[in-house]
């Protein structure tokens, strides 16, 4: 991996008198700048100190921001800049300003208010906890039934501080003094920092950063927030956030080791974060080290209170990596985080909790006003934070299901890099369009790209447009579907995504592994430094059979690998890695959805799927096991529920999706999605298998295509070729369904494969009529997809719309609220409203059923 480095920028804590001596004179104009816009002296402020103000939270944070941003002057007068920045609470506010995100006097405007929001801010009390036992917080608050602490900051695998009321904080000292896992030292501050209980200072804050402009990043700038860089238009978002919301230092520092960091400078007074990053590396090579974290959204948050003097612990400054702990730095606008429901900032948890770790909070989005006599809009209020497994019982330490962030696997979470285990699935034909997902990505969520059915040209030329729309880390996926007809497309499709690192692939239709899954998940397979196998692709597969699902979980074929291997398309290494390595790290159970389909049973094939997951584990000890997720029929709160009680590690929806503005189809086919009922779907063939008797799902209310598309598969069954099908049938083909002659078409069908650079197909269709035949009614399904997409009024009766019953469930749900117009329904609006109202579903049903 390529050698990198990362300037790192202090927060409150790390000041002290006498800091910025050396400095001060050689950039007159920017303290004389800061000093007009603050109304203080920053010199005096640094130096002499008279009046004791180093310890009041507004004077401090500029006069740091200042001292910080001229030492970063100094060293890049001498050295090029970094390849990352980040930055501990106030310092990300530096970060932010080295990589031009904002100027300076801007940077001072939003410090400066900041510090007086959080030096107002009362009530509330902080506490570090300092130990090798701090990775057991989690467990020791549910057991003591703590369930309004919240982590405020994540320092290290020994250090975490804890933010909420006095009182509780003192019962959570006590819990953990009495079980051995470390000291707890109360911190001296005004008020519960980084936590649920700074909500009005963060929505005061967000307001106060809408009047700036606000650019993004041009150097990669960790946010506090999501341990992750900054996205494209997150700026406001993030900082806003970061007012209530954990910082999770120890997950950015693993986040900069895993794209290759191994040196960092610390840009400022102190050398507390050198210490934080030396126990991040030490805990790396013991095999400890917290993992990177998915990415959600933040805004400025005001600083913490007053700070002790000269390197006494504060609400922002980490303690170095020995005995004095930290308090945490600033907050968001994301819903504050439950102790009981955080992940364990150290390493390995037990098992029963390994999938409790949760995501970083995302900021709230506080749902829209219903119109006079509608329903409460089916958004709800978000909570933030939350472990993996909302419904894993009692232990969880509070209302479960209390909060979107904590359903489903938040090792998933990490390795996605996304605020919900929710995926949205892919649609073909670029239905699942670059806008959907660049739309997903902006709202710290993953959507794939839907390109089935479409050239090797256009799947690049989407590559690019998101690639150029959401930067080098922005999150997306590609779907890969199987190529029944055409192997080569397959595998070129897979160098396509490899050329271009495309990290995250969803595969679909396959039926038993091939070439083209074993290259892609293989290249790049490496054993660590611990000897452990790593695949840096990420591979999901969509199944609805157990011996599907079975072929996915063990390792790839021997005679795949070998083959490639061969071939010189995978390394020796790659090879012997991927032989410990499941071909697929997520597994799908896909029960009865939109487009292909076996017409499976949730409720059946989740249970036979995590069986087969947990045996397969079990006998191959993969060291990062398998996740399972559900897909099909995922259009109510409730049915999300059901999937994440029924073990679902994530959910991918799908036809909801279709029913949005980014959806890359046409109005008219919106607008009968919108009119759907959970009884007005049908099944057909599907185009690409039309000769097996493979299925879709399909809108039936206000189209024909169904029925007429299994008319056609019922003469190919029937009849030898074309010339014998009789000739009412085919007048009725002819005038009534293609509007055109079947010579025509076969004229046609057979242009495109000898442009397709496919002859081979015309010449066994020349010397086999039923194969002829089969070619020509396949055209049909090009043609109502076509057309559909197109919204031409004159085939409205002929249009093939892939969808299940899931869009009904949705319709019903959103009925009388403001997303009952598709208009309304913005992709990253589904997930928000779907994910929210099944955390409430299952909070309200655990706790009738604990009555």
């Amino acid at each position: 991996m390529t050698r990198r480095s990362a300037w790192l920028f202090p927060g409150q804590g790390a000041q002290r008198r006498g800091m910025g001596r050396e400095l001060f004179d050689r950039y007159p104009d920017a303290m004389a700048a800061a000093d007009r816009i603050l109304g203080f002296s920053v010199r005096e402020l640094c130096l002499g100190d008279a009046a004791e103000r180093l310890t009041d939270t507004r004077y401090l944070q500029p006069a740091l921001f200042v001292v910080n941003e001229l030492t970063r002057r100094a060293r890049a007068a001498r050295e090029p800049a970094p390849d990352y920045l980040a930055g501990h609470s106030l310092g990300e506010y530096n970060a932010l300003l080295a990589a031009d995100a904002f100027d300076f006097e801007t940077g001072l405007a939003l410090v400066a208010r900041r510090g007086e929001l959080m030096g107002r801010a009362t009530g509330g009390a902080m506490t570090a906890v300092v130990g090798p036992g701090a990775a057991r917080i989690v467990d020791l608050l549910a057991e003591a039934g703590i369930d309004d602490v919240d982590l405020a900051n994540l320092n290290s695998t020994e250090q975490v501080v804890l933010s909420g009321p006095a009182e509780s904080l003192r019962r959570a000292a006590g819990a953990v003094t009495a079980a051995g896992a470390g000291r707890c030292v109360p911190l001296r501050v005004s008020a519960a920092f980084h936590s649920r209980y700074m909500a009005d200072a963060a929505r005061e804050f967000a307001a106060f950063l809408a009047g700036f402009e606000l650019r993004d990043p041009r150097i990669p700038v960790i946010a506090n927030v999501t341990a992750r860089p900054y996205r494209p238009g997150e700026v406001g978002r993030l900082l806003a956030a970061q007012v209530h919301s954990a910082v999770r230092w120890s997950e950015s520092m693993a986040h900069l080791r895993s794209r290759g960091v191994d040196r960092v400078v610390e840009q400022g007074p102190g050398r507390v974060l050198t210490g934080l990053w030396d126990a991040a590396v030490k805990d790396a090579a013991n095999g400890s080290a917290a993992k990177p974290r998915p990415a959600a959204g933040s805004a400025p948050a005001p600083a913490a209170a007053a700070a002790a003097p000269d390197g006494a612990p504060t609400a922002e400054r980490p303690a170095p990596a020995g005995p004095t702990p930290a308090a945490p730095a600033s907050a968001g606008l994301a819903p504050a985080v439950p102790a009981a429901a955080m992940p364990a900032p150290a390493g390995p948890m037990p098992a029963a909790h390994a999938s409790a770790v949760p995501a970083p909070g995302a900021p709230a989005v506080p749902a829209a006003a219903p119109a006079a006599g509608a329903k409460p809009s089916p958004y709800g209020a978000r909570a933030g934070g939350g472990t993996a497994r909302a419904v894993s019982g009692p232990a969880a330490g509070g209302p479960i299901g209390a909060a979107p962030e904590r359903l489903g696997s938040a090792a998933f979470r990490a390795d996605y890099g996304v605020r919900y285990a929710y995926l949205a699935g892919s649609m073909y034909k670029g239905i699942a369009s670059t806008e959907l997902v660049a739309r997903m990505a902006r709202a710290g969520l993953l959507g794939y790209f839907g390109t089935g059915g479409l050239r090797t040209e256009r799947i690049e030329a989407a590559i690019a447009t998101l690639r150029a729309e959401l930067g080098p880390d922005g999150g997306f996926g590609m779907n890969l579907l199987h190529a029944l007809h055409d192997p080569p497309l397959e595998e070129a499709t897979v160098r396509l995504f490899l050329r271009h690192r495309v990290r995250f692939v969803e595969a679909s239709g396959f039926t038993q592994p091939t070439r083209a899954l074993v290259l892609y998940r293989l290249s790049g397979a490496h054993r660590d430094g611990t000897g452990r196998a790593v695949a840096p692709n990420r591979l999901l597969a969509k199944v609805s059979r157990p011996e599907v699902a079975t072929a996915f979980m063990e390792p790839a074929p021997e005679a795949l690998v070998r083959g490639l291997l061969a071939e010189g398309l995978l390394t020796a290494a790659e090879a012997e890695a991927g032989r410990a390595l499941p071909l697929a790290g997520e597994v799908c159970a896909e029960a009865d959805s939109a487009g292909h389909t076996d017409a499976a049973v949730a409720y059946t094939l989740m249970p036979a799927t995590t069986g087969l997951r947990d045996r397969i584990v079990a006998e191959r000890g993969y060291p990062d096991g398998i996740r399972v997720g559900a897909a099909g029929g995922l259009g109510a709160p409730e049915s999300l529920a059901a999937a994440f009680v029924l073990g679902a590690d994530f959910v991918v929806t799908g036809s909801v999706n279709q029913c949005t503005p980014q959806a890359g189809t046409s109005d008219a086919v919106k607008d009968l999605l919108a009119q759907a009922d959970v009884q007005d779907t049908g099944y057909a063939p599907a185009g690409d298998m039309f000769e097996i008797g493979a299925r879709v799902q399909v809108l039936r209310r206000g189209t024909l295509f169904a029925a007429r598309a299994n008319k056609l598969y019922q003469a190919y069954r029937q009849y030898g070729g074309l010339e014998a099908i009789d000739d009412k049938l085919r007048r009725t083909i002819e005038d009534g369904w293609f509007h055109r002659e079947l010579e025509q078409v076969w004229k046609e069908t057979r242009e495109y494969y000898l442009r397709a650079g496919r002859p081979q197909e015309v010449e066994r269709a020349e010397q086999d009529p039923r194969h002829r035949m089969a070619l020509v009614f396949r055209w049909y399904f090009v043609h109502s997809t076509r057309m559909a997409m197109r919204g031409d009024p004159a085939e409205r009766v002929n249009y093939q719309i892939h969808t299940g019953p899931a869009i009904g469930a949705f319709n019903r749900f959103a009925a009388g609220t403001a997303l009952a117009d598709w208009r309304n329904r913005h992709v990253d609006a589904v997930a928000e409203a779907l994910m929210a109202g099944a955390a409430r579903v299952l909070q309200d049903r655990f706790s009738s059923l604990a009555r």
